[in-house]
């Protein structure tokens, strides 16, 4: 489609890579921001939609008889669904979700193992499972001592316009830096509802 705005019509129709691309124009992004992708993006995002059976109402149309009536069986049919994580946390950001064939079985989630059902010799093999993986650390490995961190170093949202904050909260940073920043937001004097209302930083 080249460079030019997708629309209705101008979107083919019978191509999954276009039939959907007018949809993903001015997107809302950040606060009053609104992102265009580009075409080769549009055409993913079109040919995904596609996949799940999203259907533009005033095509539907076409299909109707004399009475204005549709069958069915003439609807389109979902070829993908989402397969959550059958492990880890049930959140955005965990990676293992995927999108697969609708006739896809699903995976069985993994069960986790009540420790205390266990005996104390089976609990202390997993515990030192656990100190070997570097999940438990032995006492000798602890400091009880304080980090000292220079506070000058840390982002400060303050310093920055609504757009460099939200830039700097997509950007690949522990989810616990993010956390901090939103809080400095909402405890400035004027907290900004372009990054606190945020799609992507909402639930931070």
């Amino acid at each position: 489609m080249s460079d030019r705005i997708p629309t209705v019509e101008n979107c083919d129709q019978s191509d999954p890579e276009q039939v959907l691309q007018w949809i993903a124009v001015q997107l809302p992004f950040a606060g009053k921001q609104e992102y265009t992708p580009g075409p080769d993006q549009r055409a993913a995002w079109s040919k995904r939609w596609d996949s799940l059976a999203v259907v533009y109402a005033p095509s539907l149309a076409k299909l109707a008889d004399e009475n204005g009536n549709i069958h069915v069986s003439q609807l389109p049919q979902p070829k993908l669904k989402l397969r959550v994580p059958h492990r880890g946390q049930q959140h955005y950001l965990n990676g293992a979700m995927q999108w697969v064939d609708i006739d896809e079985p699903e995976l069985d989630p993994v069960a986790l193992p009540n420790i205390a059902e266990y005996t104390r010799h089976e609990q202390e093999f997993v515990a030192e499972q656990l100190r070997y993986l570097g999940v438990v650390k032995d006492a000798a490995q602890v400091s009880d001592s304080a980090e000292v961190v220079d506070s000058s170093d840390l982002f400060d949202p303050a310093d920055h316009t609504v757009s460099g904050v939200n830039g700097y909260l997509l950007a690949p940073i522990p989810l616990s830096e993010k956390r901090r920043v939103i809080a400095a937001e909402m405890a400035s004097k004027k907290p900004r509802q372009g990054i606190l209302n945020a799609p992507q930083n909402r639930g931070l």
